[in-house]
């Protein structure tokens, strides 16, 4: 096992991390600064935590650890290679993740030990040429040479918000080519809209892997649709499973002796449906956290964190997978990619990427005209929030963001 403090001393490695971005030492959105920080220089830090579960993907003959690193926040490969000395063998990224940088930072730090980790890339569909078959072949392909592999284990469609998308005969047949070239050894979607896609999905027999929103906070909902894919053979991985990670912004989770995100996915992995997690590890600190609820039944402890997170969350958490306020918007707001978005800036600690993506929203989408209406999205909501006056916050936030980051970029160019 290599240590936390040699892989700092890696020169390798610590350049190609500097080379992508600051290193990810330091700022824990998760929750403060690393544990290691706190630690005299002299005293040898504990054992890190090692995976101990994997767990067969459904059908397709992949064994995952069950708790798996989504690199979409990273700056640091070591980071990502001490994932791996800890056990972690699945690394889900996509080609937008840091403008291809994830996919890079993934190759260099995965080089050597490719044979040895599966990875996952996804491929957005928002504009009519994002359809063509020959185009989406020719974007997996440039993810492989940033990845510095010759095939993904699994491709997929990213964020999947209608059957319509994967039922799209140029998609079908793009995804199956990428099969039968060896660039793709299976394939799948994700998705934000469970309700929406999930079944389809499942019963038309192409797609054999699911990554899909589930937590403690809105997981319920839908797991008679994910016992159902499980039943035809599909792999189901989960996402957001800490339900917003907004324990850093709730006081009582502060100091808490209990880890929150160990009991968050402790639950999710409590779920005969779930074959494996996905969770953000930008961090040393968020790898040892995570890798810690590894193989680990529920705890006595957790039903009554958990619960407390519901209550002091559960009027500030736009649930991901509802659409519920869609409908009742009269101006076709996007109202949940909007509140998506500022949760990726305020507690996930990815404000360049949700600057990123809102900016990347359509004028329709975004929340300019909420001033002055009557608000029928809250009496819509289910859960009580606040909508107008959370989506008029976020716009403030992740507008002022974007203005800062294109002055960036115009100061770089003129460099």
């Amino acid at each position: 096992m290599i240590s936390r403090r040699c892989f700092l001393s890696m020169a390798g490695f610590g350049a190609a991390g500097l080379a992508i971005g600051e290193t990810a030492e330091g700022k824990d959105p998760a929750g403060g600064p690393g544990p290691q920080q706190s630690r005299p220089a002299t005293e040898e830090p504990p054992a890190p935590p090692r995976i101990q579960a994997r767990r067969a993907l459904g059908k397709t003959g992949l064994e995952l650890a069950d708790v798996g690193c989504g690199a979409i926040n990273l700056f640091n490969p070591n980071v990502l290679r001490y994932a791996f000395e800890c056990g972690v063998n699945h690394f889900d990224t996509a080609e937008g993740y840091m403008n291809g940088n994830s996919e890079k930072a993934l190759g260099q730090a995965l080089k050597d030990v490719r044979p040895k980790v599966l990875i996952t890339s996804k491929y957005l569909l928002r504009t009519p040429a994002d359809y063509d078959r020959a185009s989406l072949i020719r974007r997996v392909e440039a993810s492989l040479k940033r990845l510095q592999t010759d095939y993904l284990d699994i491709a997929m469609v990213h964020d999947a918000d209608r059957p319509e998308k994967l039922s799209h005969e140029e998609v079908a047949a793009a995804y199956s080519e990428l099969k039968r070239q060896g660039k793709a050894r299976f394939i799948g979607f994700s998705t934000h809209a469970p309700g929406l896609v999930i079944e389809k999905a499942a019963a038309s027999g192409v797609w054999e892997v699911l990554l899909t929103i589930y937590n403690h906070v809105e997981g319920p909902q839908v797991e008679s649709l994910l016992a159902a894919a499980r039943r035809r053979g599909m792999g189901v991985i989960a996402m957001k499973v800490l339900a917003g990670g907004m324990q850093g912004s709730l006081k009582p989770f502060v100091n808490d002796k209990v880890s929150y995100a160990q009991a968050a996915m402790r639950w999710v992995l409590g779920n005969p449906s779930i074959d494996a997690l996905i969770v953000t590890m930008s961090t040393f600190s968020h790898v040892e956290d995570y890798v810690a609820a590894s193989g680990a039944a529920p705890r006595r402890a957790d039903a009554a964190l958990l619960e407390r997170y519901r209550s002091e969350a559960g009027t500030q958490y736009c649930r991901v997978g509802c659409r519920d306020c869609l409908a009742a918007c009269p101006r076709g707001v996007a109202v949940n990619e909007v509140l998506r978005y500022a949760m990726y800036f305020e507690h996930y600690g990815m404000e360049k990427q949700a600057c990123s993506l809102y900016r990347r929203l359509g004028a329709k989408g975004k929340p300019t005209v909420c001033a002055g209406c009557e608000a029928p999205c809250e009496k819509a909501c289910p859960y009580g929030l606040q909508v107008r006056d959370r989506l008029l916050r976020s716009h403030r936030m992740l507008r002022l963001c974007n203005r800062g980051a294109r002055r960036i970029e115009q100061l770089t160019l003129q460099k």
